[in-house]
């Protein structure tokens, strides 16, 4: 018999680096004391080893490492070895990040319809897929849910190439997609993720997209439905669609809470609640003052969707006057939009998580 005691315990670098294993054979135990050493000792050893190695290389080594590798079907970003999310783009007609692990090791997206008949989730909206950027109509097309469509019209948007993948103390991939409209493509898409890790197993996430419009203009017409989108998980959700009852809350920059930020503009918006674990929680997004018509709309819904959504001006505000197709925006061929977020999935609600000394070092980068 064998005991085996590794350093799993040590965070990134240093678990790569100081694989060290211990091996102490129960023969060896019973024939030759001079060199038994018993499981208390091993522990004490183990303690030692890791002092002196966190003395020795000092905090540096201490901080997370991310791993993204490229599958057939997804994505894969680890953080630390163990799953942080997949980028889906096999899975259905438009590509999300599924599932999103929160820091208490929890998912902290909805399930469905990936995984159907998980407790406490609604099981609507099938086109409410974690995280993903899409819209309703771009050129009469909807890639927030094409499987609606009817008179045999189809939206897509594939994969055509991942362009780079950098792994260290942050984590980035370049990603190149095809929005594609009854079977012809209109929008070359550049997706960039950049997975930042901080403390207690936050992490900030970058997405960044820049879309170029091929050989005609391109419309993203006026509506409530679209945008850089989450469904929480459901125990997260500020009130059930049925039984209007709930644990979590909306938050947005000016202080506005629930129902009040539905449509309103702010800079950050925070969805935050018990993940499955129990444990508070909480998903931000951020928009950049780079952004067309910063800062946003948001379509914040209490029964779990939230999107920073700019192109529904005439639905979100209609009470100050403002009128169907105002939120209209062409993309004139050949022409490019970028738009830049960042995501803050953090312990806590917004005060205790520091969402708005987090929003303030976005903008100052």
């Amino acid at each position: 018999m064998h005991f085996c005691v590794t350093l799993r315990s040590i965070p990134g670098l240093v678990r790569r680096a100081f694989s060290c294993q211990f091996y102490v054979s129960s023969s060896t135990a019973r024939g030759d004391m001079r060199h038994s050493m018993n499981l208390t000792q091993l522990k004490s050893g183990l303690l030692l080893c890791s002092i002196a190695i966190m003395t020795t290389f000092g905090a540096d080594l201490l901080r997370a490492e991310v791993i993204i590798t490229e599958g057939e079907e997804s994505i894969r970003v680890e953080i630390d070895g163990e799953l942080f999310t997949e980028w889906q783009h096999k899975a259905w007609s438009v590509p999300y990040l599924y599932p999103v692990i929160g820091p208490n090791g929890e998912n902290i997206t909805r399930h469905f319809p990936m995984k159907k008949g998980v407790p406490g989730e609604q099981e609507d909206h099938p086109h409410h897929r974690s995280i993903r950027f899409s819209h309703r109509k771009v050129n009469g097309l909807s890639f927030w849910s094409p499987d609606t469509m009817r008179d045999g019209r189809t939206a897509k948007i594939d994969l055509v190439e991942v362009e780079k993948i950098e792994n260290g103390e942050t984590g980035t991939v370049v990603l190149k997609n095809s929005w594609i409209g009854d079977g012809k493509p209109i929008i070359s898409e550049i997706v960039t993720l950049r997975f930042i890790p901080l403390e207690k197993h936050q992490v900030l996430m970058d997405y960044d997209m820049a879309l170029t419009a091929l050989d005609e203009d391109v419309l993203f017409e006026d509506e409530k439905d679209g945008g850089l989108s989450i469904r929480v998980a459901g125990s997260m959700k500020v009130a059930d669609r049925k039984t209007k009852t709930g644990d979590g809350t909306i938050q947005n920059s000016n202080g506005e809470i629930n129902d009040e930020a539905w449509g309103k503009r702010a800079e950050w918006c925070d969805y935050f609640g018990p993940d499955p674990s129990g444990k508070m929680v909480g998903i931000a997004i951020f928009d950049h003052p780079s952004n067309l018509r910063y800062p946003t709309t948001w379509h914040a819904r209490t029964y779990g969707l939230l999107a920073a959504n700019r192109f529904g001006t005439g639905f979100f505000e209609a009470y100050k006057g403002a009128k169907k197709g105002d939120g209209d925006y062409t993309i004139k061929a050949g022409e490019t939009l970028t738009l830049r977020h960042r995501f803050y999935i953090h312990h806590g609600n917004p005060d205790t998580a520091g969402v708005a000394d987090q929003y303030a070092k976005y903008i100052a980068e």
